[in-house]
């Protein structure tokens, strides 16, 4: 199974994963939430690592903490020190696409990624919007 993500009976993003992707997912649903600007945010960082633009990133949430590198994603939960893992930069940027795409079934797509672009000056990098 991996990760797939949907949206529950109170229209908030859930989760199911397996063991090993338990945590990414308890991440994007706890802390980047269904935020578009979040996300966005989340892949554009991601996207600059592995293309060199950038050489580290470090984001921290309500529940999480994660430091991006071009080794991937170290991410450790701020209430529980024993909830630590860490995921490959391309897993890490498979799985966040794949939450992007949850979020895209919402008309508010289309003003966040305007607005991310405009804040930014430059189209956001994320491959088939």
């Amino acid at each position: 199974m991996e990760i797939e993500f949907y949206w529950n009976t109170n229209g908030c993003a859930e989760f199911r994963a397996d063991e090993r992707l338990r945590y990414f997912g308890m991440w994007l649903t706890d802390d980047i939430q269904s935020v578009h600007e979040l996300c966005l945010d989340l892949l554009a960082d991601l996207h600059d690592i592995a293309f060199g633009r950038k050489e580290t990133e470090s984001w921290e949430g309500n529940a999480w903490a994660a430091e991006l590198s071009a080794e991937g994603v170290d991410l450790g939960c701020l209430w529980n020190e024993a909830l630590r893992t860490h995921y490959p930069l391309p897993e890490a940027r498979r799985v966040v696409e794949q939450y992007w795409r949850l979020l895209t079934d919402d008309p508010d797509r289309d003003r966040a990624f305007a607005e991310w672009e405009k804040d930014n000056g430059r189209p956001h990098p994320v491959i088939g919007r």
